[in-house]
């Protein structure tokens, strides 16, 4: 019988349609275009915010960070926005910014399951919408994300219709035919992984997708990674690329290719590339597949999801529960 996450994964495009459904619901009656917006989480609710930030970049109207932690930005007050997204509804961090925003005098809107942050919504008349229980944060990454691009093109910040969710779906259904069999390019990958230390290469519009696989490396398969971003480690990194300096570590590189990015972070990451290569550093490229920006981030990340699955699983791993985690948050 197949594990929970192996269902949750199993599941993402059906999530994906099901969040844009919901993301059509926000009711923004108490919002006018904000003039600055900050989206307020941590871990895995905080991701979905920083892809869809980095996705939309280029077409922002309006300034709008990812603020993780329990200080919000000191700028948030009257004609701002602070949107709080916590999973559970409970991220101690989450909830505390969101009630110092509010003080502030920003306005408010929240995503989530329930918990006090449903609560507050609730009880303040705070534009929410509701999104379903029942997964690890890190699987709900649909749920967390694709509500925020409706959240962005409702309030004016994004133009309307910048995701066509029928060829997304359909993409994603068959990357998950190829990638979720043991036997498929995911399973190929994570037995190249198995006992290296992953360098996760991504620039651009891969740069949050790189972010995105560190986190799922480290929650399902329990392997530790370096994240490499581009142009950044042409600034810095390559330093270090001494074949006898990184000889102990047994580095592996993924290097997270976007077939349409433009000229620049192409040359850059030809650049990368070559530095790892002299330094004797094995790479396997991932490439994005799609025409739409939307399309080439999300059937990227569902197969670098699929890659730290199979990786759990030969590592002999629950991919599922975080053991250290939440003995942490006990503490």
């Amino acid at each position: 019988m197949p594990d929970k996450m192996y269902v949750w994964l199993e599941d993402f495009p059906r999530q994906i349609k099901h969040a844009a459904e919901l993301g059509q619901s926000w009711d923004l009656f108490t919002v006018e275009r904000p003039k600055g917006l900050a989206f307020l989480g941590i871990g895995g609710s905080a991701i979905g915010a920083t892809i869809v930030c980095n996705l939309y970049r280029s077409v922002l109207s309006t300034p709008v960070v990812v603020s993780r932690g329990d200080e919000p930005p000191a700028w948030l007050k009257e004609g701002t926005l602070a949107a709080a997204i916590s999973y559970s509804g409970e991220t101690k961090e989450t909830l505390t910014a969101f009630q110092r925003a509010l003080k502030m005098g920003a306005a408010g809107a929240a995503l989530t399951t329930g918990g006090s942050l449903l609560q507050t919504a609730s009880a303040q008349h705070i534009p929410k919408v509701q999104i379903p229980a029942g997964y690890a944060p890190r699987a709900a990454l649909g749920y967390t994300s694709i509500p925020l691009i409706y959240l962005l093109e409702k309030l004016g910040i994004i133009p309307r219709d910048t995701i066509q969710i029928e060829p997304l779906v359909k993409l994603l259904e068959s990357v998950r035919y190829e990638w979720s069999d043991n036997t498929g390019p995911g399973a190929g990958v994570a037995r190249r992984l198995l006992k290296r230390l992953p360098l996760i290469v991504g620039g651009g519009l891969m740069s949050a997708v790189a972010q995105r696989f560190q986190a799922q490396l480290a929650e399902n398969a329990k392997v530790i990674s370096i994240m490499v971003d581009v142009p950044e480690a042409l600034h810095n990194l390559v330093e270090t690329l001494d074949p006898i300096s990184i000889e102990q570590f047994n580095p592996i590189a993924v290097y997270l290719e976007d077939p349409k990015a433009n000229d620049e972070i192409k040359a850059q990451m030809r650049k990368i590339r070559a530095a790892m290569s002299d330094a004797g550093i094995e790479g396997i490229p991932i490439l994005a597949q799609g025409d739409a920006d939307v399309a080439r981030l999300y059937s990227l990340i569902y197969k670098l999801d699929w890659i730290s699955y199979h990786l759990a699983k030969l590592r002999g791993v629950d991919p599922t529960t975080i053991p250290i985690i939440m003995a942490l948050k006990e503490k």
